[in-house]
């Protein structure tokens, strides 16, 4: 048997109904876990009363529900039943597409907390193909999962299994024992009925569960037991099983039972047309035909019973009569189920396959459907192709921007450069004009102080005379020092002149953030070195740094700089993969290493690489003339 829920109408609001749920829980009048329980409800109350909620909307109202399931790893079944109320809603309401993309995100949800079976996508595909009557497809899902289902008792035994899985387990074996019965296979219905039986008692040890899932284990426990003594033809053991059925609407009166009316009936009718009662079964055809819960899915299996009532009351026109109508009905329902099956080509692959084999006659429409991918291929390969111009366009004017870019800059570090190589050359004019005028002529003074000293008798002039010599000789040492000072600070700022602009290029091109940062240049190391050779030092650096950018997958850039003996020695480490899995997937990459070294051999130095696994160092040798 297929559960139906049919679209009615409802007085609830979802949106107030969530509002005031959240307001609860905001207020801390609702734990966690007692917010994902009533909010369940609220969304199985609607399903019950007909309710279709769209996708979005069902998402707006979950979005606490969804916030607080995320916050924790200790709600993940929390999070399983999210994605279990989105499922429901689809399957309901036949997106057979969207309840396929769902069961997906189930069996995901389950497998992230090692349970890696909870047999939803198998539920799914086997409501589609009951809808389809395609018995050998449902028996076929069986026996793929045969030995799982049959090991379900044991394990929820066990409790290594939650009981949801069970309750799938027999929405599975309820449409596979229909289709053993159309099969009229005596022994696989027994089997099977055996099975769904011992899996419910299971479930039934571990009550008290939730309520939704106790009614629904009951529910589907007497649909079981209803389906096997309907094929044994004890149709008075099928009555009983009816009014039982009706009690669970008592049993469980706090939850939404709706959907048991409109089952109810239809099961009567059957069970009344095996009886062969006339009077009943025309009532409950009524019934039935006017239940607000009566939809158009329903309309053939309305026809169908109609034709069987006058055919037990002999009136076989109108029995004929109704028989088109039930098969007219039919193939409207057929021709829709096609189209739903066209949809969820998209939506899920594997359903595909099932489509593509249910269809195999309408070879019109598989024609339809080949343009329209190929179609859809030649229109994605040309929005393909213009992206690829585009990406390619945008690579090449980023290109020329960044060569204007390390033009500009190299220019201004010239300018920079000559700037303060003016300033040193003033500051050393300065100083030697201090030494070569002031301190000569002061060093005169001293010298006739010195001489006026021998010639005078009178102490006390004397005296005077050699505090004099001493002023000067005070002034004299202070000149020299400055012109000294002047002379060198020159060569002092040129210097921290070029290490500031090494930390501005790795400043721009290494960001904190992303890399750890060590520059060092030794004191007096730069003095000898001209302008020109210190605009090819930055480039040099510049050139190894993109490497490390582009290829290294560093975290850690060291860059050195000092004197040894003559020669000027520049170092530049980085704790990346190394060049030997680069130098083989790219061969462009060697080129900045080329350009390296013409560099330095355009100084008259030496270039060393050393490179593995856990980094690069690039040594330069420069000599100091």
């Amino acid at each position: 048997m297929c559960f139906q829920i049919a679209p009615a109408q409802t007085k609830k609001n979802p949106k107030n109904e969530f509002n005031v749920l959240n307001a609860k829980y905001h207020s801390g009048k609702l734990s966690a876990q007692d917010y994902f329980v009533k909010a369940d409800s609220v969304v199985h109350l609607l399903f019950s009363e007909g309710t279709h909620i769209e996708t979005k909307e069902l998402v707006d109202l979950l979005s606490l529900y969804e916030q607080i399931a995320w916050s924790n790893n200790e709600y993940h079944r929390a999070r399983i039943s999210y994605y279990y109320l989105f499922f429901n809603n689809a399957r309901m309401f036949k997106k057979k597409g969207a309840s396929m993309y769902y069961a997906e995100k189930i069996t995901v949800a389950y497998k992230e907390y090692g349970e890696g079976h909870p047999l939803i996508e198998q539920l799914q595909k086997s409501k589609i193909y009951q809808e389809q009557r395609l018995y050998d497809k449902i028996v076929d899902l069986f026996k793929t999962e045969k030995e799982y289902l049959e090991s379900l008792p044991g394990l929820l035994q066990k409790d290594s299994v939650d009981e949801s899985v069970g309750l799938n387990a027999l929405y599975i074996l309820s449409p596979v024992l229909t289709g053993y019965i159309e099969m009229n296979d005596a022994t696989s219905v027994r089997q099977i009925a055996f099975l769904a039986r011992e899996i419910g008692v299971a479930i039934r040890a571990k009550y008290p569960i939730t309520r939704p899932q106790m009614l629904y284990t009951d529910m589907l426990m007497i649909d079981i037991e209803l389906s096997l003594a309907n094929f044994e033809r004890r149709y008075i053991d099928t009555k009983n099983l009816l009014n039982q059925m009706e009690g669970l609407k008592v049993t469980y009166k706090d939850q939404a039972t709706n959907f048991i009316d409109i089952n109810l009936v239809r099961l009567r009718m059957e069970n009344y047309l095996n009886l062969r009662n006339v009077d009943s079964l025309q009532a409950y055809i009524i019934r039935y035909e006017t239940s607000p819960n009566f939809g158009k899915g329903q309309a053939a299996d309305l026809a169908e019973f109609k034709a069987k009532l006058q055919a037990l009351k002999g009136n076989y026109a109108q029995a004929y009569t109704h028989l088109t109508d039930a098969l007219k009905h039919e193939q409207d329902v057929q021709a829709s189920l096609t189209t739903e099956l066209s949809d969820l080509l998209y939506a899920y692959t594997q359903a595909e396959h099932s489509s593509i084999a249910l269809e195999k006659s309408e070879k019109v429409k598989q024609q339809r459907t080949f343009w329209l991918v190929l179609i859809s291929a030649a229109a994605t390969a040309i929005i393909l192709g213009i992206y690829l111009i585009m990406v390619y366009r945008s690579k090449k004017a980023k290109e020329q921007l960044e060569a204007l870019n390390d033009t500009a800059n190299m220019q201004i570090i010239a300018l920079e450069e000559a700037k303060y190589q003016a300033v040193r050359d003033e500051q050393q004019r300065l100083g030697q004009d201090l030494h070569d005028g002031l301190s000569s002529s002061i060093a005169a003074i001293r010298h006739q102080l010195e001489t006026l000293l021998l010639d005078i008798d009178d102490d006390s002039l004397k005296s005077k005379m050699t505090m004099i010599k001493a002023e000067t000789e005070n002034a004299y040492r202070a000149a020299r020092s400055k012109s000294h000072e002047w002379f060198n600070a020159g060569d002092k700022q040129l210097e921290q002149s070029f290490e500031k602009q090494i930390k501005q290029l790795t400043d721009n091109s290494l960001p904190d953030s992303r890399y750890n940062k060590t520059i060092h240049i030794d004191d007096d190391s730069l003095l000898h070195v001209g302008v020109d050779n210190r605009i090819t030092l930055l480039r040099i650096i510049q050139e190894a740094i993109t490497n490390i950018i582009k290829h290294a997958k560093a975290k850690s850039v060291a860059i050195l700089i000092y004197e040894e003996e003559d020669k000027l020695i520049l170092t530049i480490n980085d704790d990346g993969i190394g060049l030997g899995d680069v130098k083989q997937k790219n061969g462009k990459s060697t080129m900045g290493l080329n350009s390296i070294r013409r560099r330095v051999e355009s100084l008259g130095g030496k270039t060393e690489i050393h490179s593995d696994t856990k980094g690069t160092e690039i040594a330069v040798c420069i000599p100091i003339l």
